[in-house]
């Protein structure tokens, strides 16, 4: 669907945050407001504290643009999808974790519609082509109230990009990199929100059907030798699925399962121990 031009839409109004320009595109279930720069896209919609479910704001760029871990996140002019949603998913707590998870598959089946590959997931939400970073997820919370919780998604996917500083160059690429052509940004964008819609649906009904598509995805399912870093610890094993709430299960050399909520999960490369 062509978008609105702000020349003719006469929903385009002032953010009264700043002097940037809001355009408002409907696409339903979603209303999006798309600004040409922000900090952060996270932090915008955090201030929309009147927007119902399933707001998004989108940035042509992010000048503070982050990931898990307060990680830095590359976000050039017009390269990537830099992407919030605003979720009130009735949910028990822990099941909260999958959001994320479900985010992930949301990411990996929309880049999935241009056939690179190689598209795998690192737990818990990292999209990767060929072993490089190619989209990630941060889930934060917005607010918690007597009714279901105000959490944001936040999406970044590297699509135009040609080339990555020098500290990302080895770990990092894009769409456009692995399929050799450039992509229409919109056009990406409507169709993750129609998937994003239709998973999000289902985790409605439950989370089977996410971790069972979760697991399809990724080589780090089962059977994958990784490291696991926690702030004050570091071990290895092999990944041996997931738990009903998103929970990553490993088995260690001593024959102990243990189970990771949070961490970061690494692939054990040949030769370490």
């Amino acid at each position: 669907m062509p978008e609105k031009s702000q020349a003719d839409s006469p929903e385009t109004i002032r953010n009264p945050q700043s002097a940037i320009r809001n355009q408002i595109i409907h696409r339903p279930p979603f209303i999006i407001h798309h600004f040409a720069t922000l900090g952060s896209t996270n932090d915008q919609l955090k201030q929309m504290t009147d927007a119902p479910e399933l707001t998004c704001v989108v940035a042509d760029e992010q000048t503070a643009g982050r990931g898990r871990r307060d990680r830095a996140w590359h976000s050039t002019p017009g390269d990537g999808l830099y992407l919030s949603v605003l979720l009130r998913p009735a949910l028990p707590s822990e099941k909260i974790p999958l959001l994320s998870l479900m985010c992930a598959v949301v990411v990996a089946e929309a880049v999935g519609g241009f056939h690179p590959a190689g598209i795998d997931i690192k737990w818990p939400n990292d999209v990767l082509v060929n072993e490089r970073k190619l989209g990630g997820i941060l889930i934060e919370g917005a607010s918690v109230g007597a009714d279901a919780p105000r959490l944001i998604a936040g999406i970044g996917v590297n699509l135009n990009h040609r080339s990555f500083p020098s500290e990302l160059s080895k770990t990092a690429t894009s769409l456009a990199i692995e399929c050799g052509h450039q992509l229409n940004l919109p056009e990406f964008r409507d169709q993750l929100l129609v998937t994003f819609a239709e998973w999000y649906e289902r985790l409605r009904h439950g989370g089977r059907l996410i971790i069972g598509r979760w697991q399809q995805l990724s080589s780090y399912a089962i059977g994958k030798p990784v490291v696991v870093t926690l702030d004050d610890e570091q071990f290895t094993g092999v990944t041996d699925g997931l738990t009903e709430t998103g929970a990553l299960r490993l088995r260690t050399a001593s024959g102990e399962t243990r189970t990771i909520i949070a961490g970061e999960v690494s692939r054990l490369r040949s030769g370490v121990d």
